[in-house]
């Protein structure tokens, strides 16, 4: 799945640790900092022949109640590798098959959660071939 290719990029580069796990589809309410992925559908293919798949996706940071300033510089971090990332020629092997990820807003939205926490969310498209 194309998340998995994008949480294993986010690790590579660094955005992750044992304060910050990247999950893929949920974020657990046990502890206040976390990196998510979630699907959120995507666009029908580009050519007639559907080589390339363009799926979104959204990028969600959280961190605690009064922490906003330490989420918005994680979900920066993470916006930053994301933005225009894409496999290139000589690189290691991240992204394989990957022509785009882009950003569809340029900043986060923000929201509180049931136990006052901050949560920043962005969403991304992809370009990628089957």
């Amino acid at each position: 799945m194309y998340l998995d290719d994008i949480k294993a990029y986010l690790d590579a580069m660094g955005a992750s640790s044992a304060s910050w796990p990247i999950k893929i589809g949920f974020m657990p309410d046990d502890s206040d900092q976390c990196i998510a992925l979630f699907p959120t559908g995507g666009y029908p293919a580009d050519t007639l022949g559907r080589e390339n798949t363009r799926p979104t996706f959204q990028l969600r940071v959280r961190a605690g109640r009064f922490d906003f300033p330490i989420a918005y510089a994680k979900w920066q971090e993470c916006f930053d590798l994301l933005q225009d990332a894409q496999h290139t020629s000589g690189s290691p092997a991240l992204l394989v098959g990957f022509y785009l990820v882009q950003a569809m807003q340029t900043e986060p939205l923000g929201t509180i959660d049931d136990k006052n926490r901050n949560n920043l969310t962005n969403n991304f498209r992809v370009m990628k071939s089957r």
